[in-house]
């Protein structure tokens, strides 16, 4: 028999070694832990006697159970002497990986909230995660819907049969001591300390096994890979590898004796009296397990009114939820439920909450509490404000704050006086900054402010005597900002900015204006406001308060001249405060301002400047962990390089915000992922990308049922697809451009207030238009696309709307409506060159698209550096002057000039400090304005 083995290896050999003599094989071998010693033995034989042929052999096997398979042994020990063994430890998967994997079990796509919780059950590790997809197919927990398989959301974690006979048949090897200490050690939890264990032992039995004792049991479990010792010095000794494997451990307790450890680890945590604060979501559920109804209540609201206070509401939710099942007293039940309802309100859902605060107002009715009933009634309005309907919140405050002020309940109208106050000014108490009168109520909520400063005096309430007094100056500061939006409609803007680059300061020019008293009053409220918040210590209030002074002082040059400096100061000014906030509410806040002036700079034109302070606010927020911070961040400087026209660096800035979406995925970041691919993809005339990620990006918001985001993201695909069909001329994409903006219009008509994609819709048509030589429609979507522009009151500058917009009626609309327009493009140019300060950036932006095309509608560079001379005798050109003038103006470097020219830069410089001293200017900023506009500036 040995022979004929031998002989069976001999010609298996000889076979692989024709074979990989023809072409290069490959042997991949699984589960080799699992394999019979003959074929182990063949490997053997085949690796000594035939090691030059070319044959990759891949061998997979668990290192915990290598010990018990001698063959497996020899065959690896072989290779290494023959140098040819290569180890690797196979790690768990990464989210992505999952992801990927999902998709090959389930086959389709995956919704990314159903792969980050199936990751997250399985903890990354490949079996479990796919033996987990398969039983929650297979019980109907993940259903696909739109192509898209999605996990039900009441869906409990599963334990795999085929999982649990691999960690029934490691654990069936182990000794009954391992095995009972291991079960014990699973009710304690994932991590085990043997301190614990030893004290858990002797409550249940009387004595307490020695550590050694314990730790020798342990062994045959972290020698099957069931545990992992941690080294001396570790807050725990062990933990389970992995959560399945503790659960199965803890099922394998009759329930009597899993409720008696429970007990025992509750007395643990209560000796000595009150438990420690951090150790309450413990005792809790430790005390629902052991059957402790009353404990369990009582404790699972203290851990939740500690958690809310820590701004951890998923935590507080979950222990409201462990604890109402076997919350017997009516007072427990209801300090659940408001605990329950502020979790709800911290985490922004306006429908659970309305549908949880119908128990709550049913108990409170049945309690014949009144004061519970109001608050009940006020929570209500409150979460429709949070789901913006803000009319109904109105309704019911102004009810409640009626009946209150009826039964003398002064705490009460209080309250009803503020939240009506937020509900008329369209924003929650500490964030409003200026609003419009379009869109909030300024006299109603004067008077509800008012009269709530008036009952929190008298009941010496100082709190909310700040807070009302500081709102009472946001409606002042919207007073002054509304008064700056008519003085721009009525031209006068242009008067103060005369004044204001002739030397004046705002200071002096403010006490002349009409807004001079609002802005008077909210100095003096913020003042008080400020004023008792520091005196109470309230950091959150004094943060605000501040900010909101800061924007008063500076909105009149924010909002005139532009500058993302100021911006840059309000930030400074409010981390300036360090008796403030905590140091990481400092960071956080440094983090945010900086995203803002991003957000500002990228809005007015400081390209430069939404560089630098965009990949500031992405390092500050990847620092502090801020995902939503650092997405945003991410995707803004892609943005603003896309629009400059740097495809590539966009490209790299869109990876980063990508890593961010994959590790932390939520249906907004994947509609944004796509629609900044799209744009980006638009950008590089990438055309069949841009209209598969735009595309995409309109289904995303679709599938979510969001009429505003379904909106938005139309608009964005028709005016993204319409100024490719201007460059390229293409029916197939003028067609679709025009189907997106119809859609958007109509969406449009349904939508509050005056959101920006109507205009952006009615641009895109005046392309499209444009392109088929329907002038007619053309001009009429553009006329369109300008009045919504001019009616929503935008203070940015949606370049890429207005300059579709202005093509047809520049080209065809009457002397009446061209004359206004082209003096609006030509101001925008004028503040392009003033406010892009880097050259190089400058120089970028003027040969991008949107900088080309102002330019060209801006009017002939020629015929602008022809009006110096017209405008000043003294410095009359010449052509060689001019001809250098213009290439300043159309943002070429010195560099790309002396190429041109072909001199040398140095020669350059000097002719430019000629020529700007000929004509005035003191920059090449200023000397663009000259050119561009006939006059200095």
């Amino acid at each position: 028999p040995d022979q004929r083995l031998v002989r069976i290896f001999d010609v298996t050999a000889d076979a692989l070694r024709a074979l990989a003599a023809e072409r290069p094989m490959a042997l991949l071998i699984d589960d080799v832990q699992w394999a019979d010693e003959d074929s182990l033995r063949m490997l053997r034989y085949l690796v000594r006697s035939q090691a030059a042929a070319r044959i990759f052999l891949m061998l997979a096997i668990r290192p915990e159970e290598t010990a018990s398979v001698n063959e497996a042994v020899t065959l690896m020990a072989d290779m290494d002497r023959l140098g040819m063994l290569h180890r690797l430890k196979v790690g768990r998967f990464s989210r992505v990986e999952s992801i990927e994997l999902l998709q090959q079990v389930l086959g389709g796509q995956v919704d990314a909230s159903t792969a980050a919780v199936m990751h997250a059950q399985a903890e990354g590790v490949p079996f479990i995660l796919a033996e987990q997809a398969l039983a929650y197919r297979d019980a109907s927990l993940v259903q696909q819907i739109d192509g898209v398989w999605t996990l039900a959301r009441n869906a409990q974690r599963m334990l795999p049969s085929a999982v649990r006979t691999l960690i029934q048949r490691r654990a069936a090897r182990l000794p009954e001591a391992t095995r009972t200490a291991l079960a014990h050690a699973a009710v304690l939890g994932r991590s085990v300390s043997l301190i614990d264990l030893g004290e858990i032992e002797a409550r249940l039995m009387g004595e307490a096994p020695a550590a050694e004792d314990l730790a020798a049991s342990f062994a045959p479990a972290v020698a099957a890979g069931l545990l992992i010792q941690h080294p001396d010095g570790s807050p725990a000794d062990y933990t389970f590898t992995h959560e399945q494997v503790r659960e199965y451990a803890a099922s394998t307790l009759p329930p009597p004796r899993r409720r008696a450890i429970h007990a025992a680890i509750v007395g643990m945590l209560t000796r000595g009296g009150d438990p420690l604060p951090e150790s309450l979501p413990l005792l809790a559920q430790h005390a629902l397990a052991a059957g402790d109804g009353e404990l369990t209540a009582r404790a699972s609201v203290q851990a939740a009114e500690a958690a809310l206070k820590a701004n951890a509401p998923e935590e507080a939710l979950r222990l409201v939820e462990l604890a109402q099942p076997v919350a017997s007293r009516a007072q427990d039940r209801v300090a659940l439920l408001l605990l329950r309802d502020s979790a709800l309100g911290t985490l922004r859902r306006p429908a659970q909450r309305l549908e949880a605060l119908t128990e709550l107002a049913a108990l409170a009715e049945a309690m014949g509490d009144t004061h519970l009933e109001f608050d009940v009634m006020l929570r209500r309005a409150a979460a429709f404000r949070l789901s913006e309907d803000h009319d109904v919140a109105a309704s019911i405050a102004r009810r409640v704050r009626d009946e209150a002020a009826a039964a003398g309940n002064a705490p009460i109208e209080l309250a009803a006086c503020i939240e009506l106050g937020q509900d008329l000014m369209r924003a929650d108490l500490g964030e409003g900054m200026t609003v419009t009168p379009t869109e909030a109520d300024f006299d109603g909520a004067w008077e509800a402010f008012s009269r709530a400063v008036e009952i929190a005096e008298a009941v010496q309430d100082e709190s909310m005597v700040a807070a009302a007094t500081r709102e009472l100056g946001v409606i002042s500061m919207s007073r002054v900002r509304v008064g700056f939006v008519k003085a721009v409609e009525a031209g006068q803007h242009l008067e103060i900015l005369g004044r204001l680059t002739a030397g004046a300061t705002i200071e002096d020019i403010l006490p002349e204006l009409p807004i001079a008293p609002f802005h008077a009053d909210a100095s003096a409220r913020f003042q008080r406001a400020l004023e008792i918040y520091e005196r109470l210590g309230d950091r959150q209030g004094t943060m605000a308060t501040i900010i909101a002074m800061a924007t008063l002082s500076w909105a009149p040059n924010i909002h005139l001249l532009g500058s993302p400096g100021q911006i840059e100061e309000i930030r400074r000014l409010a981390t300036r405060m360090k008796t403030m906030t905590r140091q990481s509410e400092r960071a956080l806040a440094d983090a945010q301002m900086l995203f803002g002036a991003h957000v500002y700079a990228r809005d007015r034109l400081f390209a430069d400047a939404a560089l630098a302070k965009g990949a500031e606010a992405f390092g500050a927020a990847r620092v502090l962990g801020e995902r939503g911070l650092e997405f945003a961040a991410a995707g803004g400087v892609a943005l603003q390089h896309a629009q400059l026209g740097s495809v590539e660096e966009a490209g790299r800035w869109l990876e980063r915000a990508a890593a961010v979406a994959s590790a932390a995925p939520t249906p907004l970041r994947a509609r944004q992922m796509e629609a900044w691919r799209g744009v980006v993809c638009a950008a590089a005339g990438d055309a069949a990308g841009a209209e598969a990620h735009l595309g995409r990006a309109v289904a995303l918001a679709t599938e979510h049922g969001q009429p505003a985001a379904r909106c938005e993201m139309l608009a964005l695909r028709a005016l993204s697809l319409a100024w490719l069909v201007a460059e390229s001329d293409d029916d197939r994409l003028s067609t679709l451009a025009e189907g997106a903006a119809v859609e958007a219009l109509r969406l449009t008509g349904t939508l509050p207030g005056h959101p920006p994609w109507g205009a952006q819709a009615q641009a895109a048509l005046a392309l499209v238009r444009s392109g088929r030589g329907d002038e007619v429609g053309a001009l009429e979507a553009g006329r369109a696309a300008l009045r919504l522009l001019h009616d929503a009151v935008r203070e940015d500058i949606p370049l890429e709307t207005i300059l579709a917009a202005a093509r047809p009626v520049l080209k065809d609309g009457s002397g009446e409506e061209q004359g206004p327009l082209l003096q609006q493009l030509r101001l925008t140019l004028v503040l392009a060159t003033q406010r892009i300060t880097d050259e190089e950036v400058r120089a970028r932006w003027f040969r991008s698209r949107t900088g080309r095309e102002l330019v060209r509608l801006a009017g002939p560079l020629d015929e602008m550096s022809h009006g110096v001379a017209a405008s000043r005798p003294d410095a009359a050109l010449e052509p060689e002057e001019r001809s250098l003038l213009r290439r300043v103006t159309e943002g070429r470097t010195n560099a790309e000039i002396a190429r041109e020219l072909e001199i040398g830069e140095d020669v350059v410089i000097r002719r430019l400090a000629l020529l700007f001293a000929k004509i005035g200017a003191a920059s090449r900023a200023q000397a663009m304005t000259v050119a561009i506009t006939g006059q200095l500036v």
